[in-house]
């Protein structure tokens, strides 16, 4: 007997004519657990960022990645690539999620598919996006929940205070900086990208942020993503307290450089490539799926 299941993703606005999508059945980017503060830290809090999750290979951590439903999670296509400039394939790697501490268990989840941008090359800066799909059914818990997507149509989000989140280098120099086991966070402006541009090639950079990449950070550096951050998420809050998911980790020129802020792939560019994935991902598994703005 065949059984059929329906899923509903909204579609949500808020002041400004900020909207954004819910993939999951459940309500996406709020936090459950209670949260406090840590003076002059940078370590993120047990279940502040429930939907980071650590992409793993052989053995430890390789990149960061965003879930989205129950079944999918997102990264940067980068992430995917072999040193041979092939897709892993997907019994290569794995991810851990709901944990802030990764170093407290060894329940990687394991995936049944890997789907890069159709348009996404190896080595290439665009289009630096990957859907994953994990085996199992993940089970939603306070430590565990989806972030929420941008509309396609969202604002550029210039000059707003965004947050990264990520389990990579602590420094430039490998040699100095380390990969911490607790995921680490810090706040970054959204820089224009005309700005952006013009920060780049006042440093002598041949660096161009293009209209389907955002940038954030500081113009006197400081404070970035960096190293095995890659395919991390990067976050606004909107006014009920909803995480939006507005920026993957990508590219950029070393780590928190004065006038070289990070280049992040501009996840409201690829909403639609998410939703019509996952939508004939689940049509071709038997499910049905359809679509109602709130």
């Amino acid at each position: 007997m065949c059984r059929f299941a329906v899923f509903i993703f909204l579609v949500f606005c808020v002041n400004f004519g900020l909207c954004y999508v819910n993939l999951a059945d459940i309500e996406c980017g709020l936090v459950m657990a209670r949260k406090g503060r840590i003076v002059g830290g940078t370590d993120s809090l047990p279940a502040e960022f429930p939907w980071a999750a650590s992409i793993w290979r052989q053995g430890t951590h390789q990149c960061g990645a965003t879930i989205i439903s129950d079944r999918w999670l997102l990264t940067a296509g980068h992430c995917i690539c072999s040193v041979f400039d092939e897709f892993y394939k997907s019994k290569q790697l794995t991810v851990v999620v709901g944990y802030t501490d990764i170093s407290v268990t060894d329940k990687n989840e394991k995936l049944s598919k890997i789907m890069p941008h159709p348009d996404y090359r190896c080595k290439k800066k665009t289009n630096d996006l990957a859907l994953l799909k994990t085996v199992r059914q993940l089970k939603w818990t306070n430590e565990l929940r989806p972030a929420c997507l941008p509309q396609s149509k969202s604002s550029d989000f210039s000059g707003t205070m965004a947050t990264v989140a990520g389990w990579g280098f602590t420094n430039e120099d490998r040699g100095i900086g380390i990969r911490p086991n607790v995921l680490q966070k810090t706040d970054v402006i959204v820089v224009e990208n005309g700005e952006c541009n013009s920060w780049y090639e006042s440093k002598g950079s041949k660096v161009r942020v293009i209209s389907s990449q955002i940038c954030a950070g500081h113009e006197k550096g400081g404070r970035d993503s960096c190293w095995a951050d890659s395919g991390g998420p990067l976050m606004i809050n909107e006014e009920k307290g909803h995480s939006i998911l507005i920026g993957v980790v990508s590219t950029g020129s070393g780590c928190a450089r004065a006038k070289m802020p990070g280049i992040y792939s501009r996840v409201s560019k690829f909403t639609e490539w998410i939703v019509s994935s996952v939508n004939d991902d689940n049509a071709r598994a038997g499910l049905n799926w359809y679509t109602r703005s709130g």
